[in-house]
């Protein structure tokens, strides 16, 4: 998982500066980056691609039609608009993208200027985007119905979506975002199946920032490729990081979300699958949020859990700032007032627990997280050592919490499992 943030988080850094050069600091922006000055008009008397507005913040570019949206997106893609930095686009109506050749909505093509990122402010109108359909069998770094965002997403439902990468060294699948490194609020994704290798979610394939109030309904997110353990258990981003609402997520924050649906993996030994996200590590918070879901695992498993798979951060907050470009607030990371109603089936799988699966193991410690105030039901079949709450913790801290969980038909006797091994990664 740490190879996509790497790849992508020092390209947010410089997207701080060289996209909203306006901004009197050079400090990342935490949630939303776009800035309200309108640097350039997309519009013209001879050439409107929108119904109406004029992109500014009380008069938004409004899109009403099929076409005006696909218009809307070819002209981020081709880097023309400059992304929409600090421009405002609002849905009039409803959507309907059956038998349409899908593209996603922003890209990695122009990595001088970022001018076909999004990086403005998309509000659904709290409408509806149906029938998407996204297949590749190539090499994907964020894709769904927008391939890369560094601005703001918010009131908007897409229903009907498949989305399937099946080359595997691919990264950052989604329903609605494929990498996310702006914010999104108040978005839906109603039915979906998302295929992806690593960082593949229902709503968010990769995340590094503010996802809040957000719904992932009758989801189903297949996780692909083998991971080979043979020299060790060390993370090899191959086959990892699946959830239904987020895939991988490093950094940021996950508030007032629930998800339903079931997380599959199809091949060996996969990494970190989870109820709301696969990997939720270096996070500051996940607070508020509920999930059902069945995860299971052709074979084997590591790092598995009904909420996360894996979550916590590093007691130095700045570990993560001159490599990935942010710094931690708590520690441990706060996982409060969480409800998972879980049945997972990974024979052999280690690490799982009916909450969090476990820590990583990144720069010379564990990560740690506190639970509070959570709730587990449901079963663990076929796992090495579980438990009710947690596969493992160290340093971490489980108050307030309760469970009725069945593990392999007896109910559970230990919040944390007993393991000795804690879980290590191959990028350290």
């Amino acid at each position: 998982m740490k190879k996509l943030f790497a790849i992508l988080l020092a390209v947010c850094m410089l997207l701080s500066m060289a996209a909203f050069s306006s901004s009197t600091t050079n400090e990342q922006p935490t949630q939303n980056p776009v800035q309200t000055e309108k640097p350039t008009s997309v519009q013209s008397e001879e050439n409107t691609i929108f119904a109406g507005g004029s992109g500014r913040e009380n008069e938004p570019y409004q899109i009403a039609t099929t076409e005006q949206f696909l218009a809307f997106a070819a002209s981020v893609n081709d880097g023309s608009c400059g992304g929409y930095a600090g421009e405002y686009i609002q849905l009039t109506a409803d959507i309907d993208l059956n038998g349409v050749e899908w593209v996603p909505i922003g890209n990695m093509g122009d990595m001088e200027t970022y001018s076909t990122m999004f990086l403005g402010v998309f509000d659904g109108g709290n409408h509806t985007i149906s029938n998407l359909t996204y297949e590749s069998d190539e090499f994907n770094c964020g894709a769904g119905l927008f391939g890369v965002n560094c601005g703001m997403i918010e009131n908007l439902t897409v229903k009907n979506a498949t989305v399937t990468v099946s080359e595997g060294t691919s990264l950052a699948i989604g329903g609605v975002v494929g990498y996310n490194m702006g914010a999104v609020d108040n978005v839906t994704i109603d039915g979906a199946t998302i295929t992806g290798n690593n960082c593949t979610g229902g709503l968010i394939g990769g995340n590094k920032s503010a996802v809040s109030n957000c719904k992932a309904t009758e989801v189903t997110v297949v996780v692909i490729g083998d991971n080979d353990f043979s020299g060790g258990l060390v993370q090899d981003d191959i086959a990892e990081c699946g959830g239904l609402l987020i895939g991988g997520g490093f950094g940021g924050t996950i508030d007032n979300c629930n998800a339903s649906g079931t997380v599959k993996a199809t091949g060996n030994e996969p990494v970190g699958l989870g109820g709301i996200g696969g990997c939720l590590e270096m996070m500051d918070s996940i607070t508020n949020c509920s999930a059902t879901v069945t995860i299971e695992s052709a074979n084997g498993g590591h790092a598995v859990g009904g909420l996360c798979g894996y979550a916590g951060t590093h007691s130095d907050p700045d570990v993560c700032l001159e490599t990935e470009g942010f710094s931690t607030n708590n520690y441990p990371c706060i996982v409060d007032n969480c409800t998972v109603d879980v049945k997972i089936n990974v024979t052999g799988g280690t690490h799982v627990g009916g909450l969090i699966g476990t820590g990583l193991y990144y720069y010379g410690e564990e990560t740690a997280f506190a639970i509070t105030n959570c709730k587990v039901t449901g079963e663990i079949n076929g796992a090495v050592t579980p438990g009710a709450i947690a596969g493992r913790e160290e340093g971490s801290i489980i108050e307030g919490c309760s469970y009725e969980v069945l593990i392999d038909g007896s109910a559970a006797e230990r919040e944390i499992g007993a393991t000795s091994c804690m879980y290590e990664s191959a990028d350290q």
